[in-house]
């Protein structure tokens, strides 16, 4: 039986990058081998198992055949007899597809090490085109690694794959998953204009346009994926948000913030008044969920700087909440009782914003 360090792990090892996840195929070894070893099966359709002390996943070498629609519509075959090389020639890129064994040796009969320093995403094999998701982890890691350009033969093939409609086999939550990762780099853009290069994104958000994806290229991200996707967002209307959420499964959270963003967007602080500021604060909760009111409000001045509009591009609107919160019930005139004591504090809120206001002048 034999042991190697696979995938990305081996890949982010070899660009000088901090390796999280470690993935190990296992050649030469049947399931009841690894069983007597105190491995526990994790995998239903395929044979992955937990290692006994580290928890880290370790997988039988394997061969798959697509044999129906679903993403886990496949045949799999991990004989002892299945070689390293068959199982790293099932994967997607070839800078996935290099393994290293116990003493650090490495094995690539792919060419993925040409590829990292040629910065080169490239298929494998036709077997690419089984696995639909396979379209969106390529333009994810486009994202990931900015500096690499895809293929131009696996352009085509993701291409063909798209023309076929192959997306519509991935389940919402498979898409979300490789979003939220894409959405998470500090390029995220390229993720987008990868899928829209070879028009997925006509099956996949046809709600996002190209001026969209340029706001998003503009913006300098901070890998926080549900203010990149506000930022991309940003100028969509709030139904076609929450549809578009809704659609993908994207967590709340998401729609949460975007629309929150865009309404805080819909006031020009400089011509509204003290009143207007403390009902609007009361209306957008930012006295219950003051953090989330600040996140949204600093991404609305994020989108009125891309946007070069007329509003503000500064960011007013925390230092108004804090002014507003600042007033408390021990502030305001104690003979009164009942829903009085709430306009009270909103009088008060009021005085509190005007005297900020006059500070600044």
């Amino acid at each position: 039986m034999d042991i190697f360090l696979v995938g990305g792990a081996v890949r982010d090892n070899l660009m000088g990058l901090s390796a999280t996840d470690y993935d190990w195929v296992v050649v030469g070894a049947d399931q009841k081998a690894l069983l007597k070893q105190g491995y526990r099966r994790v995998g239903k359709g395929f044979p992955v198992f937990l290692h006994p002390k580290t928890k880290e996943e370790y997988a039988l070498a394997r061969t798959e055949r697509k044999t129906g629609p679903q993403h886990t519509d496949f045949d799999c075959d991990a004989r002892s007899s299945i070689t390293l090389e068959q199982d790293l020639y099932r994967r997607d890129l070839t800078i996935n597809a290099i393994a290293q064994d116990k003493d650090g040796k490495l094995v690539d009969p792919y060419g993925g090490q040409a590829d990292l320093k040629a910065k080169v995403l490239r298929h494998i094999s036709p077997a690419f085109a089984e696995d639909p998701l396979r379209v969106l982890r390529v333009a994810r890691f486009a994202a990931r690694f900015p500096e690499f350009e895809i293929d131009a033969s696996t352009m085509r093939l993701m291409r063909e794959m798209i023309d076929a409609k192959f997306l519509h086999e991935l389940t919402p939550e498979r898409v979300f998953e490789e979003t939220k990762k894409a959405l998470s780099t500090r390029k995220p853009h390229r993720y987008f204009e990868t899928l829209k290069d070879i028009d997925a994104d006509l099956q996949l958000w046809p709600e996002l346009k190209e001026n969209d994806i340029i706001r998003l290229k503009k913006w300098s991200s901070n890998t926080n994926p549900v203010h990149s996707f506000t930022i991309l967002s940003g100028l969509l209307s709030i139904n076609t948000v929450s549809r578009l959420t809704e659609r993908l499964r994207f967590p709340t959270v998401y729609k949460q913030v975007s629309i929150l963003t865009m309404k805080i967007r819909e006031t020009d602080l400089a011509n509204i008044s003290s009143a207007d500021i403390v009902n609007i604060l009361y209306e957008l909760n930012a006295f219950r969920l003051p953090e989330r009111f600040k996140e949204a409000s600093t991404l609305a001045s994020a989108l009125n700087k891309l946007e070069r509009t007329d509003l503000p591009h500064n960011n007013e609107w925390p230092k108004y909440l804090s002014a507003a919160a600042a007033v408390t019930a021990a502030g305001v005139d104690l003979t009164v009782s009942g829903a009085q004591i709430g306009r009270e504090i909103r009088k008060a809120q009021i005085v509190s914003i005007d005297q900020l206001k006059g500070s600044t002048k």
